[in-house]
C-alpha cells in the first residue's frame, strides 16, 4: 500500500508502443467539438469534420489536431472527452450481453481519454484499451493515455484496473493515485490525481524524463506542487443546486471563483446553443461571487437540454461543475414553440389523406382527427412525422389538430370527397334502336318530330353527388352538359327533335368522380 509521504510503488513493466489500443462501447452525441476534430466510419473510407450534435456509432475512428478538443456524452450519461492530436476507436458501445448487461470497449491509439462512467451493473464492463494493457472500470473519473512510448492514468474518484495480458496481474488504480512510467510503472498518491489541467502537466514533463524512471518522479512530484499552488490561487464554488426543475423563471447558477490568472475565463454553456460571456470580472485572488440567470424554451432551443456546464480555466487549472436540468415541457413559458399540422395532399379515389405534424422535436402531444364533428382517431405523438388516414365515402367536413402538453394547438380543416371505384350502368328507357313512322307535315306547315330521350344512371350510392360529368350528344353534337353541382337527378328525360329520313343517334357518357365512365347509345329513325 502506498504512504503519506508519497513514498512510490513500483510495478513490473508494462511497455507501451505507438498505436496504444483502448477499447469502448456505446452510442453517443458530440457535446463539444473544439478545433479540428474528425471522424472517419467504418462504412467509409474519406474524414469528414465531426460536428457538435452529431451521434457517434460503433467502430468509428476519431482524431483531433493541435489546439483540439472533443467532449462526447455516451448514452448512459457517461462523458468521454478527448485533448489535441488524438486518435481513438469507438469499438464497442454498449453491447447487449445477457441478463442486461452492456460492454463498452474504446481503443486510443494515440493521446489521453478524459471520462466520467456512471456506475455499471454487476455484469456490465466498461474498457479502455491499450495495445499491451486493458484498463476495465466500474464507475469513476479521471485520465488514462500517453504517447511517445509513455503511458500515464490518474483517478479523482472510484477505482480501475490496470491488466497487463488478458492472463496477467491485475494492478489496481485508486481515487488520488496517478500511474505512469514507461518500461516499468509506478503508482503514487497525490492531490492532483484526476484534477483538470494536471494531466497536461504531467504528460509534457513525463516524456521529457521519459529515459530515467526516477527523473519521472521526481518531475512527477514537482508537477503535482505547482498545480496545487495554482489550484489555490485559481479555483470556483458552486453555490446553488447542482439539480433544478425549470419552468417559467429558468434557472440560476451562482457561486464565487478566485484567480490571478488575467487570460482565466468562466463560461456557462447549456446544450448547444448557449454560451455566457466570461462571467470573471476580477482577477486579484480574492473570492469574488458570480450569478447568471438562462431562461429555457423551446424557441431559442434550449429546452432539450439535460445539462448545463460551468468551465472554468486558467493557465495551469481548469475545472467544470456540471448542473442536471429537468425541463418541465407542460410548462407555457418553456414550451412556447406551438406544433403544426399541415394538410399535405389526399387520394379521392384510395380515400387517403395525408398530414405532417412539425415541431414536436423532444415535444409530446395528442393527435386527433375529426369527421363532421365526431371524433374517428386519437394517437400520441411524440416526433416530427407524417401520417395517413381514412376517409369515409361521400363528402364530409374534416378536422385535423394537435395539442402539445403545454396546450399549445394547431389545426386545419377539409371537406374532402371519398369516391371509390365502382363500376355503374345507365339504363335507357325502351329499345336501344327505335323506328318512327311518322307521317309528313301538311303543306306549308313546318316539319318538326318530337321525342323524349329517357335514361337513369344507376350509381352505386344512388346520389347525384358523386357525379362528375353528364354528357348527351346528338350525331356527334353535343346537346346537354352537366357537371358537378348542375347534376341534381339521376333519372333524365330530355326533349329532342329528330331528323327526318335519317338515323338519330345519342350517345350518353356520364363520368363519375372516382373517373369511371358509363356509356350509353340510344337510335331514333324516323320514317
Amino acid at each position: 500500500m502506498l504512504h503519506a509521504n508519497l513514498l512510490p510503488r513500483v510495478i513490473p513493466v508494462l511497455l507501451l508502443v505507438p498505436g496504444m489500443l483502448f477499447a469502448a462501447s456505446g452510442v453517443g452525441k458530440v457535446r463539444q467539438a473544439i478545433g479540428e476534430v474528425k471522424r472517419q466510419k467504418a462504412t467509409e473510407k474519406s474524414w469528414k469534420d465531426l460536428r457538435v450534435g452529431a451521434s457517434v456509432f460503433q467502430k468509428d475512428f476519431i482524431r483531433t489536431g493541435e489546439t483540439s478538443s472533443l467532449n462526447i456524452e455516451l448514452n448512459d450519461g457517461s462523458t468521454i472527452s478527448f485533448g489535441e492530436f488524438s486518435e481513438i476507436e469507438m469499438s464497442a458501445l454498449f453491447e447487449e450481453m445477457e441478463k442486461g448487461a452492456s460492454r463498452t470497449r474504446i481503443n486510443i491509439f494515440k493521446g489521453f481519454v478524459e471520462f466520467s462512467v456512471k456506475k455499471l451493473m454487476k455484469e456490465s464492463s466498461f474498457q479502455f484499451k491499450t495495445g499491451t494493457a486493458t484498463a476495465s472500470i466500474r464507475g469513476t473519473s479521471g485520465f488514462i493515455g500517453g504517447e511517445d512510448g509513455v503511458f500515464y492514468a490518474s483517478l479523482a474518484t472510484g477505482k480501475f484496473d490496470i491488466q497487463q495480458k488478458d492472463d496477467g496481474p491485475v494492478m489496481p488504480v485508486v481515487a488520488g493515485e496517478t500511474m505512469f512510467g514507461a518500461d516499468s510503472l509506478v503508482t503514487m498518491q497525490l492531490p492532483s490525481s484526476g484534477k483538470h489541467g494536471f494531466d497536461r502537466m504531467v504528460l509534457k514533463t513525463l516524456k521529457e524524463n521519459k529515459g530515467d524512471i526516477n527523473k519521472m518522479i521526481q518531475a512527477v512530484k514537482a508537477a503535482d506542487a505547482v498545480y496545487q499552488k495554482a489550484a489555490a490561487e485559481n479555483s470556483v464554488t458552486l453555490t446553488s443546486p447542482t439539480q433544478v426543475t425549470v419552468c417559467a423563471d429558468g434557472f440560476v447558477v451562482e457561486g464565487s471563483y478566485i484567480t490571478t490568472d488575467p487570460k482565466a475565463t468562466l463560461v456557462l454553456s447549456v446544450g448547444d446553443n448557449y454560451v455566457s460571456e466570461n462571467l470573471i470580472r476580477v482577477t486579484d485572488g480574492k473570492s469574488h461571487k458570480f450569478s447568471r440567470r438562462v431562461l429555457m424554451n423551446d424557441a431559442n432551443k434550449l429546452w432539450d437540454a439535460t445539462s448545463a456546464t460551468l468551465s472554468f480555466k486558467s493557465a495551469v487549472v481548469s475545472d467544470e461543475k456540471v448542473i442536471e436540468l429537468n425541463v418541465n415541457k407542460t410548462c407555457p413559458e418553456v414550451n412556447r414553440v406551438s406544433p403544426a399540422v399541415k394538410f399535405l395532399s389526399y387520394d379521392s379515389i384510395g380515400c387517403k389523406m395525408h398530414v405532417s405534424v412539425e415541431n414536436m422535436q423532444d415535444d409530446a402531444g395528442i393527435l386527433t382527427m375529426m369527421e363532421d364533428g365526431v371524433s374517428t382517431a386519437e394517437e400520441a405523438i411524440s416526433k416530427n412525422e407524417q401520417k395517413r388516414y381514412k376517409l369515409s365515402k361521400g363528402v364530409h367536413e374534416y378536422r385535423v389538430s394537435i395539442k402539445d402538453q403545454a396546450g399549445n394547438e394547431s389545426s386545419f380543416d377539409k371537406k374532402l370527397g371519398c369516391y371509390p371505384v365502382k363500376r355503374f350502368n345507365i339504363d335507357v328507357y325502351g329499345k336501344a334502336k327505335e323506328s318512327l313512322a311518322v307521317p309528313p307535315p301538311p303543306k306549308g306547315v313546318q316539319d318538326h318530330i318530337g321525342k323524349t330521350l329517357q335514361f337513369k344512371v344507376r350509381s352505386p350510392e344512388n346520389d347525384p353527388v358523386f357525379l362528375y360529368k353528364v354528357t348527351i350528344k346528338q350525331n356527334g353534337k353535343i346537346i346537354l352538359q352537366e357537371t358537378l353541382g348542375q347534376i341534381q337527378s339521376l333519372d333524365y328525360q330530355v326533349p329532342v327533335e329528330l331528323k327526318r329520313s335519317a338515323s338519330n343517334k345519342f350517345d350518353i357518357e356520364v363520368i363519375h368522380k372516382s373517373g369511371f365512365t358509363a356509356r350509353a347509345t340510344k337510335v331514333f329513325e324516323v320514317h
